[in-house]
């Protein structure tokens, strides 16, 4: 079985955490420009560094393991390098700076895309180890302990029987030197082929066979391998290994970590082989082929949600105002003002092209080109245009919720309305929601001080308003809750009754739930909406007692 069934992952708790650590990743990224440029540590780097090893220990423990050695070596280097301020190594910087990077983006890429790749991570680790002086860590580590606990027999082809030569190391290393030194052609990855072949036939009924009947599977498909710089250790690891067999053929056998290279290799490809071997290591889906790997680079190194997020909101203004000046001016346009809004028209779409919004850009484009104030005075074309330019808000609106991650979203059912004012009206939502929340709570605690039960009056009303919010946010539990309490203090308010401490408790406790979930939601805050389960508990022994 596998150690990990699936890349896919709840990134909830990570989400929880994220702004931290993106703040410590700032300050760490500040204090290497200030050392680099004026040769001096900045004022509370020290701070800093702290709470990024405080990062790093959080990470590992929601078991995000390579996130967090990254975090720690990156910290641990930023003190290496502070050390000698003024005597600074341009490969240590670079290193620290690859790791602040891509730590950043990487978290980023598996919030949105709620998925682990640590194999993104591995050239990177390796930079910052060898700075450090570390061991470097292995393209195989992650199938290496899988091996420590079982021997697996893959059944692989036999090689061809080949005539013994004792020019195949020769060959092997001339081809690594130019694949090494990016030189190589298809002459070269035919040469490891024949390699290959030559070392699975010569190892016929050795200890070794099986090692090498897998490095012939990998040099058999080497076009289709992404040559990193730990996938290069581990060729040059093999022409190691070629001198050791040719020493001794009958005795040399393949270490587990060297065994765990090469099968890193193997299944790095699209092929039945390779899948096989993925079967029978209970791999699934944890380790990517290559051809996965391209796919996800392509989101992991793309623009960032802070890039998408500035250019959707400089677009918004400009649709924005774009649709302002048709609504004050359509009955009555100067041709003047109407050429203009055919170049914002034109202007807009090339900028949408350029984000690969293609649709709205041409339908921007066909507006453009009809667009007069003699066809602005007709009520249907008038309302195509606002159409027109609604869809391409929505594009836009659309565009920033893909770098989002769907754990931070609120819900749209209705993609024929406009996003843009949907957003805008969540926000006056979470506002008068948050205002009225504070206000029943003020209430309610001023009642457990000076007990007077008309002071109450209007919060049974106030409750089952903030319900109704809640109840538009999807938090249905919550507004369960808040009715419950809604209905108790309505029947005590009628009955005359005082309401016991035992009793207030309950009923803030919803109030509670309520304010941290609108909190969550404001600040872009995963929400847990197992936060309203004791709430609702509470509220329902409220129902008894009323």
């Amino acid at each position: 079985m596998s150690y990990q069934t699936s890349i896919h992952f709840d990134p909830t708790a990570l989400l929880i955490i994220k702004n931290e650590v993106d703040s410590s990743i700032d300050l760490v990224e500040a204090a290497v420009n200030s050392l680099v440029e004026d040769q001096s540590l900045p004022f509370g780097i020290e701070d800093a560094l702290n709470q990024f090893d405080q990062c790093a220990q959080v990470l590992a423990l929601i078991d995000m393991q390579s996130v967090a050695k990254v975090a720690q070596y990156c910290a641990d280097l930023m003190r290496h390098i502070m050390q000698a301020p003024h005597n600074i190594h341009l490969p240590d910087v670079v290193a620290l700076s690859d790791g602040t990077s891509l730590l950043k983006r990487y978290i980023e890429f598996i919030c949105l895309r709620e998925v682990q790749v640590p194999q993104f991570l591995l050239s990177t680790l390796n930079k910052l180890e060898l700075a450090l002086g570390r061991p470097l860590t292995q393209d195989g580590h992650q199938i290496e302990h899988l091996l420590a606990c079982m021997q697996p027999n893959f059944n692989l082809p036999l090689a061809p029987d080949l005539e013994k030569s004792n020019f195949v190391h020769r060959l092997y290393k001339l081809s690594l030197v130019n694949i090494l030194t990016q030189q190589h052609n298809d002459l070269d990855l035919q040469a490891l082929k024949i390699v290959g072949a030559y070392m699975a036939s010569m190892s016929s009924d050795m200890p070794s066979q099986q090692y090498w009947q897998l490095v012939l599977l990998a040099f058999e498909h080497m076009d289709q391998i992404r040559l990193s710089q730990p996938r290069l250790r581990s060729l040059i690891q093999i022409e190691r290994h070629i001198a050791a067999f040719v020493q001794q053929p009958q005795t040399y056998t393949a270490s587990v970590s060297s065994l765990a290279n090469v099968l890193s290799l193997c299944i790095s490809q699209d092929n039945d082989t390779a899948q096989q071997i993925r079967e029978q290591l209970g791999v699934g889906e944890d380790l990517l082929t290559d051809t996965q790997l391209q796919v996800f680079s392509r989101h992991l190194y793309g623009p960032d949600f802070d890039t998408i997020h500035t250019i959707s909101e400089l677009l918004r203004q400009e649709i924005s105002q774009l649709r302002n000046d048709i609504e004050y001016n359509f009955q009555n346009m100067p041709p003047e003002k109407a050429q203009e809004l055919v170049n914002k028209f034109e202007e807009l779409a090339n900028v949408l092209v350029v984000l690969d919004l293609k649709d709205a850009a041409q339908d921007l484009r066909r507006q453009a080109q009809a667009f007069n104030p003699a066809n602005l005075k007709d009520p249907s074309f008038a309302e195509q245009v606002m159409g027109c330019i609604q869809s391409a808000m929505n594009s836009i609106g659309i565009l920033e919720r893909q770098h989002t991650s769907s754990r931070l979203q609120l819900s749209v059912n209705n993609l024929n309305i406009s996003l843009d004012r949907l957003d805008d009206a969540h926000a006056v939502l979470l506002n008068e929601t948050k205002a009225l929340i504070e206000l029943s709570t003020q209430t309610l605690v001023q009642y457990v001080n000076d007990q007077d039960l008309n002071a109450l009056e209007a919060t049974p009303s106030q409750l089952r308003e903030i319900g109704g919010a809640l109840l538009f946010l999807n938090a249905e539990q919550g507004q369960r809750s808040l009715a419950l309490a809604a209905e108790f203090l309505h029947a005590r308010l009628t009955a005359g009754q005082a309401v016991s401490h035992y009793e207030m408790d309950a009923v803030l406790e919803p109030l509670a739930s309520a304010d941290l979930f609108v909190d969550n939601l404001k600040n872009k805050q995963p929400v847990l909406h197992s936060m309203f389960d004791v709430a609702l508990q509470n509220s329902q022994k409220l129902k008894n007692a009323a």
